[in-house]
C-alpha cells in the first residue's frame, strides 16, 4: 500500500521534473533513489515503520519511464501509427503483469522473498539504465508546460482520461479479491491470468481499431459483458476463467485508446503530466476496488466482490459515454 500511495501522489510531480532536469537525470536520479530502497527492505530486518517508509519511498521515486515513453511517440511516428504503437505499448504491459508475478514467486519459493526484491532492484536500475541510455531518451527536450500543477485536469479530455482509468482499474480490483475470495488462493491465479490473456490477445488484435470517438466506449462495453456474464454461474472455475478472459479483451485497447487520446490532444510539454495523472488514477482506482471488495465480502459473501466490479465498470462506461463529444479523432494533433 505505501508503494502505491507513493507511485500516486509522485506521477504528476515527477512529470513536471522532466523538462527542467531533462529525462535522462531524472529517471537515473529516481531509479537509483528506488532500487536502493528496494534493496534496503531485502536486508533490513528491525523496526516496521522503516519498512514502511522504505516502501513508500519507492513509490514516490518510482521512475516515469512509460510517461517518458509515451510522451516520445510521436516524434517516432506518424499521426496513422498512433494506434498502433499504443496497442503494442499497452499489450507489453499486460505481458509483465503476467511474467512478473510468476518470477517473482518462483524466486521467492526457490530461495526467499529478500532475493525477489534483490531481483526487482535489479530489474528496474538496469531497465532504466538501458532506457535512458537510448539517444532518442538522452537527447530529448520536454519544453516547459504553460500550466501550473494540476493544471491540465481542466481539460475535460484529461480528466475523463483520469477518472475512466481510476473506475476501470477498480474493476480489477474486485476481481481478483473476488476471485481468491470465491476459488482460494491455488486457482485464482490460473484463473486471473486469464484476464491478462485475454487483454494480450485483444491489444494485437483490436487495440489498433480505434478510429473514432467511440472506440473507447466499445472496447468497454466489452469489459462489461464479461464481468456481468460471471452472475450466470458465479461460482464456477471455468466459467469465471471463460468471463475474465472476455473482460480481458477489451482491457489493452481501451488503455491505448485512452494513452491514444492523449498524445494526439497535447504536446510534448503536457502530456507527460497527463500520462502521469492517468497513471495516478489506476493506483487509487485499484486500491478503492479492492478495499470496497473486501468489505463487501466481509459483510455479504464472496460473490458480493463482483458487484463492486461491474458497479465500477458501470461508472466507467456512463463516463465515457457523457465525455464522448471530447474524444479527438485519432489521426489528428493540436495544442
Amino acid at each position: 500500500l505505501p508503494i502505491s500511495v507513493g507511485a500516486a501522489i509522485s506521477g504528476p510531480l515527477i512529470a513536471r521534473r522532466l523538462s527542467s532536469w531533462g529525462p535522462r537525470r531524472v529517471l537515473l536520479t529516481v531509479a537509483s533513489i528506488s532500487s536502493f530502497s528496494l534493496v534496503f527492505i531485502a536486508f533490513f530486518n528491525g523496526a516496521a515503520f522503516w519498512t514502511i517508509f522504505a516502501c513508500l519511498i519507492v513509490g514516490l521515486t518510482s521512475p516515469p519511464i512509460q510517461q517518458v515513453a509515451r510522451s516520445i511517440y510521436p516524434s517516432l511516428i506518424t499521426a496513422k501509427q498512433t494506434s498502433y504503437l499504443f496497442s503494442l505499448d499497452a499489450t507489453l504491459q499486460e505481458l509483465l503483469w503476467v511474467f512478473g508475478p510468476v518470477s517473482a514467486t518462483l524466486i521467492t519459493a526457490t530461495y526467499s522473498s529478500a532475493s525477489a526484491v534483490i531481483f526487482m532492484a535489479t530489474v528496474q536500475i538496469t531497465g532504466t539504465y538501458l532506457f535512458a541510455k537510448n539517444p532518442e531518451i538522452s537527447g530529448m527536450k520536454i519544453p516547459k508546460s504553460k500550466r501550473r500543477l494540476g493544471g491540465i485536469l481542466r481539460k475535460p479530455i484529461v480528466m475523463a482520461n483520469f477518472l475512466i482509468n481510476l473506475t476501470l482499474v477498480a474493476t480489477f480490483g474486485g476481481a481478483e479479491v473476488g476471485t481468491v475470495a470465491v476459488l482460494g488462493i491455488a486457482a485464482s491465479g490460473v484463473v486471473i491470468a486469464a484476464l491478462s490473456l485475454g487483454s494480450i490477445i485483444g491489444g494485437f488484435a483490436f487495440g489498433h481499431r480505434a478510429k473514432t470517438k467511440w472506440a473507447l466506449l466499445k472496447f468497454l462495453a466489452v469489459v462489461m459483458v464479461g464481468y456481468s456474464a460471471v452472475f450466470l454461474n458465479p461460482t464456477d472455475l471455468v466459467w469465471i476463467t471463460i468471463c475474465w478472459f472476455v473482460t480481458g479483451i477489451g482491457v489493452a485497447p481501451a488503455f491505448a485508446t485512452m494513452a491514444s487520446m492523449i498524445s494526439v490532444s497535447f504536446g510534448t510539454a503536457d502530456s507527460a503530466e497527463a500520462y502521469g495523472w492517468s497513471n495516478t488514477g489506476q493506483l487509487i482506482g485499484y486500491a478503492i476496488g479492492a478495499a470496497i471488495a473486501g468489505v463487501v465480502i466481509d459483510h455479504v459473501d464472496a460473490q458480493a466482490a463482483w458487484f463492486v466490479s461491474c458497479l465500477a465498470g458501470g461508472i466507467s462506461i456512463l463516463i465515457a459515454l457523457v465525455t464522448v463529444r471530447f474524444n479527438p479523432a485519432m489521426n489528428q494533433k493540436d495544442s
